[in-house]
């Protein structure tokens, strides 16, 4: 028999959403090889990218990630993988997109060429997404990025926000910004997969009905649930099953 694609989520905090999905059983995860290689996005300020895999800079972390890794994994090589999804990693695009539909609706100031500019500075900016392009450099493994989503909606809390000028922009740009982020990933050997259309509300935020439990008496508005996580699993799950 031949051997299962490999598959490894690697995340921060919001790659528990995956994991809740398969233990619900929300996933079909046959016909691949799977684990997980995560912990809090704290840690991630202990990582870096050396030799072909992600490190921990210090035994206390690695330990950390080792003990939620089935097989204890202290670091995370590309080439035991034939698809590593990063889902998260401390990956914001919210704020990136926020800033720019805010200097859009302030008047004609802002090109296309700024745009990309602080979308691919932006992006490659964070530590999360450098990790993810180091592992794609070393061309043994594909390498996907779903990044943290958006934060979920809640009118009275992010109404100033978004003013009216923003909101118009929105239909039109958000599909423009998901665009050059999936070129400029590219460029860097990293497929990357957009917020799924049917999570997101008003354009900028996440439908609550991917929140949290109890996510207002939490003040919760970054983590999603299960239902999510199930929508983020199978998209990894079907990449490595044609990788």
């Amino acid at each position: 028999m031949a051997d299962l694609p490999r598959l490894c989520i690697f995340g921060d905090s919001h790659y528990a959403c995956l994991k809740q999905a398969e233990v619900q059983g929300l996933v079909d995860v046959t016909g691949v090889d799977l684990e997980y290689w995560g912990h809090v996005g704290g840690r991630f300020h202990h990582l870096e990218y050396r030799d072909g895999a992600v490190r921990p800079l210090d035994d206390f972390t690695a330990r950390r990630f080792a003990k939620f890794n089935a097989k204890g994994r202290m670091v995370l090589p590309a080439a035991d993988f034939d698809t590593i999804h990063v889902t998260g990693a401390r990956v914001y695009v919210w704020r990136l997109f926020h800033q720019i539909l805010r200097g859009l609706a302030e008047g004609p100031f802002v090109s296309s060429g700024l745009v990309r500019r602080v979308l691919a500075d932006g992006l490659r900016g964070q530590s999360g997404y450098r990790l993810a392009a180091g592992l794609a450099s070393t061309g043994t493994a594909r390498v996907v990025l779903s990044p943290v989503a958006f934060y979920t909606a809640d009118p009275a809390r992010f109404a100033d926000l978004v003013t009216p000028g923003m909101a118009a922009l929105i239909p039109a740009q958000v599909p423009e910004f998901w665009g050059i982020l999936r070129t400029v990933a590219a460029e860097d050997g990293i497929t990357l997969l957009p917020q799924p259309d049917d999570t997101v509300s008003a354009g900028l935020f996440a439908d609550p009905a991917y929140a949290v439990a109890n996510h207002v008496e939490k003040r919760d508005y970054e983590h999603h649930n299960a239902g999510y996580g199930a929508l983020i699993l199978a998209r990894a799950v079907q990449v490595a099953r044609q990788a």
